[in-house]
């Protein structure tokens, strides 16, 4: 059975190929955007012949840029959660780790490290493992 590291570093390099952009498989100490870092998961079960057959994971990302001006940020932040999705349509099982992993929400987000704040927004990947 798959464990929450190895879907977290599944969706890391699902997404590292994503051109100029940091990824990190979990919460980094320190962040420098422009990047992607996944985050702690929730669990839900889904029974099947009372017994655990499948868990639904849903992992929240947080994606930040630069901010050198207000629209060059969102337009930033816009290709970048197109092509967050891109990459999940095309490799939705995460090279064969998961049964599927599809974008469902994108809420906008401030990150915030070192002292600054970033634009981002706040994706939500509901996997089934």
């Amino acid at each position: 059975m798959v464990n929450g590291r190895d879907i977290s570093e599944a969706l890391a390099a699902a997404l590292s190929v994503i051109p100029d952009v940091r990824v990190y498989a979990y919460g980094p100490d320190s962040f420098l955007p422009p990047g992607i870092a996944v985050q702690q998961p929730t669990m839900n079960w889904e029974a099947g012949n009372r017994t655990f057959s499948a868990i639904q994971w849903t992992y929240p990302l947080l994606v930040a840029v630069a901010r050198n001006s207000e629209r060059e940020a969102q337009a930033s932040l816009y290709r970048l959660v197109e092509a967050i999705s891109d990459v999940l349509a095309e490799d939705h099982d995460l090279g064969g780790v998961v049964q599927t992993a599809r974008l469902t929400t994108a809420s906008p987000a401030t990150v915030t490290s070192n002292g600054s704040d970033y634009p981002g927004y706040s994706i939500t990947i509901e996997v089934i493992a």
